[in-house]
C-alpha cells in the first residue's frame, strides 16, 4: 500500500459497495412507486433483495481485507482531533448497517413464509413462519436502510467538502487510479 492511499482492493470493494447500494435504493424506490401486483413492481422487490444479498457478500471480504490494512494512510494536512472522532464514528456506524440491513431483509423473508431465492438458487425459511414478527423485521430493515441512505449522502459529502474546503488529501486516498496514475 502507498503511504498515501488506500491498498487497492480496499478501494475496489468500496466503489463497489456504493455500486450495489446505489442500486437497492433505487430498486426499492422503483417497488414503492410500482402499481401494486405488476410486474416492475415484483422484479424490483426481487432485484432490491438480490442487491442487498450482494451486498452482505462483497461487506465479508471488505471487512476481512480491512482488518488486514489497519494502518490508513495519512490525511495530509492532518485533520483535526474531533473530526478523526466523528470520522471514525461515521465509519463504524456504517459497517455496522452494511451487515445489520441485509441480514434484517433476509430474516424478514426467512420468516415471511414466501419462497425466496438469491440469482434462483432456493433459500430457506423457518420451520414455523410468522408473518407478523416478519412485518416487524421488515420495518426496522426499512428504517436501517434509510439511516444508512443518510448516513452515506452525508459520508460523500464530508469527503466532497475535505476536497473542495478543507484542500486535504482525504477524498483522493479512496479514489480508484485514474490514468495509470498511482
Amino acid at each position: 500500500m502507498s503511504d498515501s492511499r488506500y491498498a487497492p482492493w480496499i478501494r475496489r470493494l468500496h466503489w463497489l459497495v456504493f455500486i450495489l447500494v446505489a442500486c437497492a435504493l433505487a430498486l426499492i424506490y422503483l417497488h414503492d412507486w410500482s402499481p401494486r401486483g405488476s410486474t416492475l413492481k415484483t422484479d424490483a422487490k426481487w432485484a432490491h433483495m438480490q442487491f442487498g444479498m450482494a451486498i452482505l457478500l462483497v461487506m465479508l471480504p471488505r471487512l476481512l481485507i480491512r482488518s488486514r490494512h489497519l494502518r490508513e494512510p495519512a490525511i495530509v494536512p492532518p485533520s483535526p482531533r474531533w473530526q478523526m472522532v466523528i470520522a471514525k464514528s461515521v465509519h463504524v456506524a456504517l459497517y455496522l448497517l452494511l451487515f445489520a440491513t441485509p441480514l434484517l431483509g433476509i430474516a424478514t423473508m426467512a420468516w415471511s413464509g414466501t419462497p425466496w431465492n438469491f440469482l434462483g438458487l432456493s433459500l430457506p425459511g423457518v420451520a414455523v413462519p410468522d408473518r407478523a414478527f416478519s412485518h416487524q423485521l421488515q420495518g426496522i430493515h426499512g428504517t436501517l436502510g434509510q439511516i444508512l441512505m443518510y448516513l452515506a449522502a452525508a459520508h460523500a459529502v464530508l469527503a466532497l467538502f475535505h476536497h473542495f474546503v478543507q484542500r486535504d488529501n482525504t477524498l483522493r486516498r479512496m479514489l480508484p487510479v485514474l490514468r495509470g496514475k498511482r
